[in-house]
């Protein structure tokens, strides 16, 4: 496409200033080429747009493509009639972007934006579209009674009036969206209001142009329900959730809806007594998420029962019911909770007789209470007598140092629970129980005696301490000062087969070790390497050497 005149001007005008720019750095000491260079008319820079930000206008624009020598952007701002307009001075940055905060409000601004070469040399001016500052009416505030609605603001100066207009069920999108309600200039009182209907408010403040035209602005919206009072919750209280949680249930109130706040201080107001918003929230955050119905557990009386579980951290916490109906609340009943955060990852190890424990703590918990019971087995084959219960206080402190919890529990099946513990205002808090189930081993204890004329021969005696089922197992004679710690390390002399043992019951079984030139021994072992079942108590090692 061919230039016109005008592109084909600026781009020859550009084509100097790289020339004169190249000769000023060329001859430095010569001062004729630089001022030549300043009053070459740069191209104007592209895309000028204004917008309003609260009681500013930011300027913004694209730079134009002039490069050669120092170029900055003259921001002019334009205000009235073609023919009468006033124009002001902004600024004159070097980038791309000014802030006016001074544009006058409720007047239509224009903004012209031109490429200044050297301080002299002035582009075309880039024009942006007219903006024009509206401000929102002030401190609006709206009150819901039985029957009317009432709402006051403060009116901006520059303003000539107020709008409101009301619709039911959604925000009014404009003017002439919704029923136009009366107001006095500083408030309104709406009586044509149905109870417990749900409207929504949107209030705009009005300007004059200077073409004499009205410019509103955006417009704020307020909800309000009309309708007595809703009823406080007179019987919040608290159950056991069904995970890591807290439930709390109450009645549905016929009116409005219930909101839950957590705080770490009893409620300050009776039940019953009305508060604003701003009081409310001054108790603790908002609960967030709806409420279930229904009824606290599957089985349990109450339709109209509400419920929600609440996540609460470690300590004491106040829930407060608060019913909300439109912008009016009534606070009910406040409830005491205390809780502590469980361990995590517990597990368990027995050693023998004993039970190792290991878990995570979690942040506030200064202590544990370990807690273990008998738990049966389920198994006739492996059927145990329970130990005795137990229990037993563990500080953090000393878990750390002893690396973990160990307590003698029995050999039998057991159920080990663990709480944690938080203090919080001179009061101990007690977690929920989390439980592991360690599995338990019966014990078969030998012993070995001496027999024979020439006191040669051995006879090994195996006793259970309870009920179990015997594996299979080996006397085995080993050589050497070292005492062995396997069947593999020895040589077998006899076998005992597996069998049913009941709790005292004995077997026994007569072998002739060889005879040696040094030191030897004699021990049993499960001949599977499996005791898992029951756990081969040896003797003394002066019984054990030969």
């Amino acid at each position: 496409m061919p230039w016109d005149a005008q592109d084909r001007r600026g781009h020859e005008d550009e084509e100097a200033a790289h020339t004169l720019a190249a000769a000023a750095e060329a001859a430095a000491d010569d001062g004729a080429p630089a001022t030549g260079l300043g009053e070459v008319e740069p191209l104007p820079p592209r895309g000028a747009r204004a917008r309003v930000d609260g009681r500013d206008v930011v300027v913004s624009w694209q730079p134009g493509p002039s490069r050669a020598g120092p170029v900055s952007y003259r921001v002019v701002r334009r205000t009235g009639r073609a023919g009468s307009a006033r124009e002001v001075a902004v600024g004159e940055p070097s980038g791309t972007e000014i802030t006016d905060t001074e544009a006058p409000v409720g007047t239509d601004v224009r903004y012209a934006v031109v490429a200044v070469r050297g301080g002299r040399g002035v582009s075309e001016p880039a024009e942006t579209s007219p903006v024009m500052i509206t401000p929102e009416v002030c401190d609006l505030r709206v009150r819901a009674g039985e029957a009317s609605v009432t709402a006051s603001w403060q009116v901006p100066a520059e303003a000539v009036r107020v709008d409101a207009w009301r619709r039911e069920g959604e925000a009014p999108r404009g003017p002439g969206d919704g029923v136009r309600v009366e107001t006095d200039g500083a408030g309104f009182r709406d009586g044509d209001v149905r109870p417990d209907a749900e409207y929504f408010y949107r209030v705009r403040a009005v300007y004059l142009t200077s073409n004499g035209h009205a410019r509103a602005s955006e417009g704020l919206v307020l909800r309000a329900t009309p309708g007595p009072p809703p009823p406080p919750v007179l019987d919040l209280a608290v159950s056991a959730g069904d995970g890591a949680g807290v439930r709390v249930h109450w009645t549905r109130p016929p009116r409005g809806r219930v909101v839950l706040r957590v705080g770490p201080d009893p409620s300050r107001w009776e039940p019953g007594t009305p508060v604003g918003p701003d009081e409310v929230a001054a108790h603790g955050p908002e609960v967030l998420g709806e409420p279930a119905p229904g009824p606290v557990r599957e089985g349990d009386p109450g339709p109209g029962l509400e419920r929600a579980e609440l996540l609460l951290g470690a300590g004491t916490s106040h829930v407060l019911a608060v019913t909300v109906a439109g912008d009016r609340a009534v606070v009910g009943r406040s409830v005491r909770i205390a809780t502590a955060p469980p361990v995590g990852g517990l597990r368990a190890e027995r050693f023998d007789t004993s039970v190792r424990l290991g878990w995570t703590w979690p942040d506030g918990a200064a202590a544990a209470l370990v807690s273990w019971a008998p738990e049966p087995s389920g198994d006739p084959e492996h059927a145990l007598v329970p130990d005795g219960s137990g229990g037993a206080r563990c500080t953090r402190r000393q878990y750390g140092a002893d690396g973990g919890f160990e307590a003698a529990m029995g050999s039998g099946p057991v159920r080990v629970s663990v709480r944690t513990v938080v203090a919080a205002g001179g009061e101990e808090t007690v977690g929920a129980p989390v439980s592991v189930t360690v599995p338990g081993r019966a014990v078969i204890s030998y012993r070995v005696e001496t027999a024979g004329l020439l006191r040669r021969e051995r006879v090994v005696h195996l006793v259970a301490d309870r009920a179990c089922a015997m594996p299979e197992v080996s006397v085995v004679y080993a050589e050497g000062e070292v005492q062995p710690h396997s069947g593999a390390q020895g040589r077998v002399l006899a076998t005992l087969p597996s069998r049913r043992l009941d709790a005292g019951e004995r077997v026994s079984v007569r072998v002739r070790p060889p005879r040696g030139a040094g030191p030897g021994w004699l021990m049993c072992f499960p001949a599977a390497d499996d005791d898992r079942a029951a756990h081969l108590r040896q003797p003394s090692v002066k019984e054990l050497r030969l």
